[in-house]
């Protein structure tokens, strides 16, 4: 009968301690940082069409290098807009 009541108080002592635990979550260490890291960050991007001003997903754009700098457009369209407008003759 006591070891019965040993595995009882050994349960209600676990089943305690889990509930006390998920009420308080444990924190990290001081000084240390915790980063999240999402692979598809720079794909779920949204990124501004310099032309017309359209916000448009990154892994959706059109994508082109003018001179050493790469713009993002929401089409082609808007690119030779872009190029026409911004072309120094």
């Amino acid at each position: 009968m006591n070891f019965f009541r040993f595995i009882l108080f050994c349960i209600l002592f676990y089943f305690l301690y889990r509930i006390i635990k998920s009420l308080f979550p444990s924190r990290p260490p001081s000084g240390s940082r915790i980063v999240f890291r999402n692979d598809n960050a720079a794909i779920n991007e949204m990124v501004q069409d310099p032309q017309c001003g359209i916000y448009v997903a990154k892994k959706d754009a059109y994508a082109n290098r003018v001179g050493t700098n790469m713009f993002y457009f929401c089409s082609e369209e808007c690119y030779r807009r872009y190029l026409a407008n911004n072309t120094k003759i």
